[in-house]
């Protein structure tokens, strides 16, 4: 197409122009140098931006574009670097109508956008779509459709030119103006517990809706350019016939494409299977997903439109979940240079401008009414009231990646101007940014948002409670291990949560722990049978398990073979001595009894410097700990230890007995020296390096002696961590290094 070949002339122009500048020649080798270092930049600048922005509890997004702008060819990017032989900086600052980013970085931004629209079609629950295809169409059809005459609306009555409602400009204002979101949606439905509740299943399955129609209304203006062009600014003068056949061609291709892709999607699934290895199908599925978007650029319409339908296609397959997880890592490398590259495209001089800025809210602000509007209208007739309507409304507000996809889309081919994406961008800033607020404020309210509650026949939870977290670790494991064996393809999507999809064929379902160490499966009511069954056999064959593994493995049996080690892999001493500290060890105990002693140490721990949140939540993880296998080793000395929540790094206790306590340990020899340790759950430490070490220091008789008559702390400390001078410890512990 015309736009297309523009606009790789642009990029190749500026291509020249960037080798002229960097004094590089023609030398293919440079320009690689040149790239790498760009990637390497916009990489640590994304990561800190984004990052910055999370701890706002704000999209990173946000950060990422933002990132581009601040590095970009407008502002950082342009800064002399003649050290590396860049006078006009890695990012020079474009020429006349130049493009103002270079065709290999545009390559990389390309593919992310193809990776991220195929991930969006993964994404797509077809179910559920199919299953709320009246209520979320109604609105999804509702808001799109006046979110585009919003959009297009804003570039004629106050954009920077004289345009008129055909213009592909204001038409391509109007198709990012549909888009919605949803991700940021979803994380605030699920931290308010509303994913599962009318609200939040009619946002969600009327998103797939919104992206549907957003694609389709994309790929008629892309096909409709050439033809508008036609009528040189005169609606009169326009093709109607042209226009309509162009049209209706666009819409066959996309729905033949998607009818096909969806018709074969259970070929295509069992054909990626049949080479086994997740990362192998994986990575073909992708491959598709490039073929699918080749062809479509081939038929004139975009390429993201292509990989959209393949990720579509295959959202009814049973690996969707294994294809997503296994695409994390490359969609976490490639998406955030995209949106650093949308930022870089930012002209931020035409941007400053008062008029781009009064141009941008004002479009801002129409795409948030337009949305509420668009949605909650429709939903009023679909037994929500005007608090459950408006709750919808503002659920779909955010735009954000289809939306800047379309925007860039729209730069790269010239149909934008600076003008027109600086607005763009605000608007896409100023929605994603004022949604959650708007949202939280409205699921807020008190009261119902449905005029007559439906509770549904077919949704059913099964929860299987469990006395604790590691009893909850072992079952999650074995329950996991028999879907497995079942040929069930199973994906964690929030570690978190602990939350997993669990899918074979037609059979889905999801399974996530509760805050009470329950494991909770949401499931159609048909599926409820076979689940039970699955976690029956799987806890009975935990069972037989731990049966066996008592038989293999006595505690006591296990302590003793610790005598035999003849050398130990310590910690630094630095570390034991952040644990190990002299104004947490007692040198006469006043206990006699193992509990007693247990709480002793605790309270020691508590007032020792070293504060623990809640002092029975300490003593339960230990007790529990205690219940499961004794902790006394030989030689007079009893490690108690257990994980809590309760403590935020690992920290011990020491207390000595010289005459000996009123319980044995595994030699029979009454307990002379006890080491209490406490280490959070679930925060990496060295919990289980600092109790080896510990114990590999204490497999002498002679060495236990040493520490029970020792004279004070500081010689405690010192014969435990293990250093031979007296000076190292005392250095440390002074502060020096």
């Amino acid at each position: 197409m015309e736009i297309f070949s523009t606009a790789f002339a642009a990029e190749a122009a500026q291509a020249a122009s960037e080798t002229a500048h960097a004094g590089g020649g023609n030398s293919m080798v440079h320009q690689m140098v040149i790239l790498v270092f760009r990637l390497a930049v916009i990489i640590f600048a994304v990561r800190i931006g984004g990052g910055i922005v999370r701890r706002l509890r704000m999209p990173s997004v946000l950060g990422e574009l933002l990132s581009g702008i601040i590095i970009g060819p407008y502002l950082l990017g342009s800064i002399s670097l003649p050290f590396l032989g860049l006078p006009h900086g890695l990012f020079p600052r474009p020429v006349g109508g130049e493009f103002p980013i270079s065709p290999e970085l545009y390559g990389f931004a390309t593919v992310a956008s193809l990776i991220l629209l195929f991930i969006v079609g993964l994404e797509t629950d077809f179910r559920q779509f199919l299953k709320y295809s009246v209520a979320g169409t109604v609105i999804g059809l509702g808001g799109v459709v006046i979110s585009f005459i919003a959009g297009d609306f804003a570039g004629v009555y106050f954009g920077p030119g004289d345009y008129h409602f055909l213009t592909p400009a204001c038409l391509f204002l109007g198709a990012l103006c549909t888009a919605t979101s949803v991700g940021i949606t979803a994380r605030i439905l699920s931290e308010r517990k509303q994913m599962d509740s009318p609200e939040g299943v009619t946002i969600l399955a009327s998103a797939i809706i919104d992206d549907v129609l957003g694609i389709i209304g994309l790929a008629i203006i892309i096909s409709l350019i050439d033809v508008l062009r036609v009528g040189d600014g005169d609606i009169a003068n326009l093709p109607w016939g042209n226009i309509a056949h162009v049209a209706l061609t666009t819409i066959l291709v996309c729905v033949v494409f998607s009818a096909i892709g969806l018709a074969l999607s259970s070929h295509i699934g069992r054909f990626l299977k049949s080479f086994k290895s997740p990362t192998t199908f994986t990575t073909l599925s992708l491959g598709l997903a490039f073929i699918s978007a080749g062809i479509f650029e081939t038929f004139g319409l975009a390429m993201i439109i292509g990989a959209y339908v393949m990720g579509l296609s295959l959202s009814k397959t049973d690996i969707t979940f294994i294809v997503q997880e296994r695409l994390h890592n490359l969609q976490d490398f490639f998406v955030p240079i995209f949106f650093a590259v949308m930022g870089m495209i930012v002209d931020l001089e035409r941007l400053a401008k008062p008029e781009v800025i009064t141009f941008g809210l004002i479009f801002g602000l129409l795409a948030v009414a337009a949305k509420i509007v668009g949605c909650a209208l429709p939903a009023l007739f679909l037994n929500f009231n005007w608090l459950g309507a408006f709750r919808i409304g503002a659920g779909m507000v955010p735009r954000g990646e289809v939306a800047l996809i379309i925007a860039g889309i729209g730069m790269s081919t010239g149909i934008l101007d600076a003008d027109m994406f600086g607005a763009a961008i605000i608007m896409t800033l100023f929605t994603t940014v004022l949604a959650p607020p708007i949202l939280t404020a409205a699921l807020s309210l008190p009261g119902k948002g449905v005029t007559v509650e439906r509770p549904s026949d077919d949704f059913r939870q099964s929860t299987f409670p469990f006395p604790s977290e590691s009893v909850a670790d072992g079952a999650t494991h074995s329950i996991l291990d028999a879907f497995r064996s079942e040929g069930f393809f199973i994906s964690m999507v929030d570690s978190a949560s602990r939350l997993y999809h669990i899918r074979k064929d037609d059979l889905a379902f999801s399974m996530y722990r509760d805050k009470n160490n329950a494991i909770v499966f949401s499931s159609n009511r048909r599926d409820v049978t076979f689940i039970h069954t699955v976690v029956y056999e799987a806890l009975v064959e935990l069972h037989q398990d731990l049966d066996r593994i008592k038989e293999i493995a006595k505690p006591k049996e296990f302590r003793r073979t610790l005598r035999s080690v003849t050398s130990v892999r310590t910690l630094p001493i630095k570390e034991k001595l952040e644990i190990l500290r002299p104004d947490c060890v007692i040198m006469q105990m006043v206990a006699r009894e193992k509990e007693d002693a247990i709480h002793e140490l605790v309270r020691k721990l508590d007032g020792g410097g070293l504060p623990i949140k809640c002092e029975q939540e300490v003593l339960g993880s230990i007790a529990e700990r205690e219940a499961a296998a004794q902790t006394e080793l030989e030689f007079g000395v009893s490690m108690p230890h257990g994980r809590s929540d309760a403590v935020n790094h690992v920290m011990a206790a020491v207390g000595l007995c010289p005459d000996g306590m009123n319980f044995s340990c595994l030699d029979g020899t009454p307990v002379r020296l006890m080491i209490l340790v406490a280490s959070p759950k679930n925060t990496s430490g060295p919990h289980l390096h600092f109790l080896a070490s510990i114990t590999g220091a204490l497999r002498t008789q002679d060495l236990v002696d040493k520490v029970v008559e020792a004279k004070d702390e500081n010689e405690v400390v010192r014969l435990l961590v293990g250093s031979k001078e007296a000076s190292i410890v005392e250095r440390f512990m002074s502060g020096g290094h």
